[in-house]
């Protein structure tokens, strides 16, 4: 059984004049938490360190009650490119040596971590109708006017 269609995102409502009409969510309520800690765990790898520090940049609502699913997703993400590499130097079908075709298990193996991904991100507000759930953030296009007072802070 489906869920239905997908909420439509916040930022899409408030670009369309909010046509259903329904109250949108106060994004001036929101509980304060601290902020997931800018320095990754010391296990993670190079790469999922900057993973973290990227994530936890752009995605400012991600508390520090959260640092296991972002650790598990900076690790996921990871060990995803890690498979695709090793796709890449291989062949996506290979043959039994009766010659009978079969999938390359890693194929499955990344099917499997992007699907584990996918619902990371959704846990974490990282996608548009979960920004949305939260009440987090809002992509907003940026005006003529918060150009020109760009501009003008910059000259002071």
């Amino acid at each position: 059984m489906s869920a239905g269609r997908p909420r439509k995102p916040t930022e899409l409502k408030r670009a369309q004049g909010n046509p259903g009409k329904r109250p949108l969510p106060n994004l001036a309520v929101v509980h304060p938490l601290p902020q997931v800690k800018a320095q990754a765990p010391e296990h993670l790898s190079d790469i999922q360190k900057k993973l973290w520090g990227d994530l936890r940049g752009h995605a400012v609502w991600i508390a520090d009650t959260d640092q296991p699913l972002l650790q598990l997703l900076c690790e996921k993400l990871d060990r995803r490119n890690e498979l695709v590499a090793k796709l890449q130097n291989s062949d996506p079908v290979l043959y039994t040596d009766k010659g009978y075709a079969y999938a390359n298990p890693i194929v499955g193996m990344i099917s499997t971590i992007e699907v584990e991904i996918t619902k990371l991100f959704s846990l974490l507000g990282l996608t548009p109708t979960d920004r949305t759930k939260l009440g987090v953030a809002e992509v907003k296009a940026r005006s003529v006017l918060d150009d020109l007072i760009e501009k003008r802070q910059k000259k002071k």
